[in-house]
């Protein structure tokens, strides 16, 4: 892809904001109410997300992940407005790696492509997060159609926090 980018490609920019990392409500979470118990246990619970796609500065896109204490991860963006199903694991002290996938349809419904979503993930205290990672863009053949790098804060909340 050279030259001014294509309008299928800027479509593909905006909607791989679910990249990152790529918000929602999981049915299987740890319980949330006092979040300084989860800091050694991982990002078990529910956190309130922004991500920076590289590719699109200035804008951020809001999210809400929702990190199982089995290890699942489901994550709800703004602007893809698809759910994302994925796992974590810890990979160190205070440290973890997600990885999701969303699928994406066209007005009608029809499969376009699918997300695929990796970052590196670090405990900042015991309810903030930082990650970096990419998201790539894949049709139904398996054709790569574009990969972005994204980089995504969190805030955990519970149930005190409404």
């Amino acid at each position: 892809m050279s030259g001014r980018p294509s309008t299928t490609r800027r479509r593909l920019l905006k909607g791989t904001g679910a990249v990152t990392a790529a918000g929602l409500t999981a049915a299987v979470t740890a319980p949330a109410a006092d979040a300084s118990a989860h800091h050694g246990a991982g990002p078990a619970g529910v956190w309130a997300v922004q991500v920076t796609i590289d590719q699109r500065p200035g804008e951020i896109e809001r999210a809400h992940f929702s990190f199982g204490g089995d290890g699942q991860l489901v994550v709800q963006t703004i602007n893809a407005s698809h759910t994302g199903l994925g796992l974590w694991r810890r990979t160190g002290e205070s440290r973890f790696v997600f990885v999701l996938r969303h699928l994406w349809t066209d007005g009608a419904g029809a499969f376009r492509y699918e997300v695929r979503i990796r970052h590196e993930a670090r405990l900042t205290s015991p309810t903030t997060f930082v990650s970096d990672g990419t998201g790539t863009a894949v049709d139904a053949a398996g054709n790569i159609l574009l990969t972005v790098r994204a980089k995504v804060t969190g805030t955990r909340f519970g149930i005190d926090d409404f």
